[in-house]
């Protein structure tokens, strides 16, 4: 539930996002049961605020919205777009408390709370599109309003049938950044080697820049903002990932319920934080659903193969508007 508007103060909240195609940005407060102070989740919406076309992108853990810069670019540069895009409870210029466990089925909700402040809540008017924890944060939206989604694409994420333990990294990155024994350049730098294979550092851009030194760029844009994530958040971001389970039964119903929207589940096949079987596990469970297994890739496609992902974007979104369009 939200309470009303407040905070004229909002717009000089801090963002990397191109500040030219912002259109509305603020706090949505919602209101926690056993608190008196409401849960403020940071939004923008970029494009264009009458558009027929809405994009709602979930980011994964610990990362900031401004890590969909890409496709917040890529998509409101489009004619009748809108796309929507928000720091999760606990990153960025989100709240992390009150203290409480996180669940991927509680960020769910304060998803739904974000869409209804905004008013997108016509049916089969929506394009959703998660990665990681936010992948799995939309499966939990997609039992709660399945009726509101004309596609869903599902990035580098898994259902949680099976617990797969942490890799030594990713345990050992972990450490060292809620920690602060590693921060600046050297914690992007062990963020970058659990993201990406470590062959790609070795290839150039167009302007023969390495591109390790262009996703390094490009991810510390994520966390350059004022305030430093709280512990809770980290934790409870960690938390969420690592306790999320949607059965099979649970994905049928989704699949069913979803039905004809265009469903999606993409994934590389050198992913080393969310397992490629783990996405095939999803596909196979989510009837009606297209697997996509990019070769080489790991797990931040969206930054690895950047326009090689638009095309796919855009091609679910086209399949997703003509699924409806024959009804």
């Amino acid at each position: 539930m939200c309470l009303p508007p407040q905070s004229p103060e909002l717009p000089t909240l801090p963002t990397s996002l191109n500040s030219e195609t912002c259109v509305n940005k603020g706090l949505c407060p919602i209101k926690v049961d056993y608190s008196s102070r409401p849960r403020n989740i940071y939004y923008e919406v970029h494009g264009d605020l009458k558009a027929s076309q809405k994009v709602v992108l979930i980011m994964g853990m610990n990362f900031t919205c401004s890590a969909w810069a890409a496709q917040v670019e890529h998509f409101s540069a489009k004619k009748d777009y809108a796309v929507l895009v928000f720091d999760n409870r606990g990153t960025g210029n989100s709240d992390a408390g009150p203290l409480e466990i996180y669940k991927s089925s509680e960020m769910a909700k304060d998803t739904l709370a974000l869409l209804k402040w905004l008013g997108w809540e016509k049916d089969r008017s929506l394009h959703l599109f998660g990665v990681s924890l936010g992948g799995m944060i939309a499966q939990e939206l997609c039992l709660l309003i399945p009726e509101r989604f004309k596609s869903v694409t599902f990035i580098s994420t898994r259902c949680g049938s099976e617990f797969d333990f942490p890799t030594k990294e990713a345990l050992y990155t972990a450490f060292k950044t809620s920690s602060k024994m590693e921060t600046g350049d050297r914690a992007l730098d062990l963020f970058l080697k659990l993201l990406f294979p470590h062959q790609h550092f070795d290839e150039t851009t167009e302007e023969g820049k390495l591109y390790k030194s262009r996703v390094r760029d490009q991810l510390r844009n994520c966390h350059q903002l004022p305030r430093e994530q709280a512990p809770l958040g980290f934790l409870g971001h960690f938390h969420a990932a690592m306790m999320h389970h949607c059965s099979y039964d649970k994905l049928n119903k989704i699949a069913s319920e979803l039905s004809p929207a265009k469903t999606l589940v993409i994934t590389g096949d050198t992913d080393e934080l969310v397992l490629p079987k783990r996405s095939l596990e999803l596909h196979q469970h989510l009837p009606g659903s297209e697997l996509i297994v990019i070769k080489g890739a790991g797990h931040a496609l969206s930054y690895q193969i950047t326009e090689e992902f638009h095309q796919i974007l855009d091609r679910v979104v086209e399949e997703g508007n003509a699924a409806f369009s024959k009804i």
